[in-house]
């Protein structure tokens, strides 16, 4: 694995965030906390609810995937690989992503899901000496990132 060049300009890049549902589910914490705080000081459980809320969506935004694709590398997160060692890609679609995230997933792949992203890219890797048989990222631009991929 090598370290992505700060030279490469990316050819693709993609923060694969949760839907806006998410976000407006984790909302809930807000009355939840004056609730609960109500017989004290409902003052304090606003306080704690806004300020719960806000961080709640700060780490579901700094947590979600990043995905980069440079005319060398390929970079998920913290982890990347050459671009020599990948195969084909292959778009899993709405309707093969259970299957492929559950029955059909190898234990040894690496794996990058955002529960709430319902496509993703299934990329074999090459290397003979890595034990991982593919990547299996979710991203919302299935096409877009694989095209990005075989330009390389």
């Amino acid at each position: 694995m090598t370290e992505l060049k700060s030279s490469d300009k990316p050819l693709y890049s993609e923060r694969v965030l949760p839907n806006m549902g998410t976000f407006v589910a984790t909302f809930v914490f807000l009355p939840s906390a004056a609730i609960v705080s109500e017989p004290f000081d409902i003052r304090v459980g606003l306080v704690i609810g806004v300020f719960g809320v806000l961080i709640i969506w700060a780490l579901l935004f700094l947590k979600a995937p990043r995905i980069q694709v440079s005319r060398t590398d390929l970079k998920v997160n913290q982890v990347s690989i050459p671009l020599t060692l990948v195969g084909e890609p292959i778009t899993i679609s709405k309707t093969e992503i259970f299957e492929e995230r559950g029955p059909k997933l190898k234990l040894e792949a690496h794996k990058v899901f955002q529960g709430t992203v319902t496509t993703a890219l299934k990329i074999p890797i090459l290397d003979p000496e890595d034990p991982t048989p593919y990547w299996l990222i979710s991203t919302r631009n299935p096409g877009k990132f694989a095209q990005a991929i075989k330009r390389s």
